[in-house]
């Protein structure tokens, strides 16, 4: 993933103060700033990958986690929590839904017995080339009428927020 984050000289004159930034208390509109409109895009994308992924009974939330394994970015259940930003609570429910649906198992780690090893089945890498087409399916649909340069420039945006984050 290429993070390279490009910020123009007049960006960084913005502070952080009360009184210096983007939004004022009293002229920020309710609907329009940043943060209900990057909740709202979240809740539409979420809405349409539950509905793209549920051809292949899975969710939102879990599609990530099969994407991740088989990327070999985790192997861990707190891998897994750290990466996605999940509580590890809501990461064991995830994991045990997936284990019912036989998508992952879970082992013993040889290197920690305190910790388990999560792993794809080969029903779950089976899953895994049939998951991509169907994000970009969702993602065109959520940016069409963007020009590449459009999208280009939304990508930039954003991970500069994520950048000041």
């Amino acid at each position: 993933m290429n993070t390279d984050v490009q910020i123009p000289p007049e960006a960084t004159a913005m502070g952080g103060g009360t009184g210096e930034g983007a939004y004022q208390v009293d002229t920020m509109d309710r609907d329009t700033n940043v943060g209900r409109l990057v909740h709202r895009v979240r809740h539409a994308l979420v809405t349409h990958i539950d509905s793209a992924l549920a051809s292949i009974d899975l969710t939102a939330a879990q599609w990530m986690v099969v994407i991740y394994l088989a990327e070999d970015l985790a192997t861990t259940p707190a891998e897994l929590s750290r990466l996605l930003h999940y509580d590890p609570g809501a990461m064991t429910r995830l994991i045990d839904r997936l284990e019912k649906k036989n998508i992952v198992k879970r082992a013993p780690s040889d290197a920690d017995r305190r910790s388990v090893v999560v792993t794809l089945t080969e029903q779950g890498r089976a899953l895994y080339p049939e998951i991509r087409p169907l994000i970009i399916d969702v993602l065109n649909h959520l940016l069409r009428g963007f020009s590449q340069t459009e999208v280009k420039q939304l990508e930039n945006l954003l991970l500069r927020v994520l950048h000041n984050a």
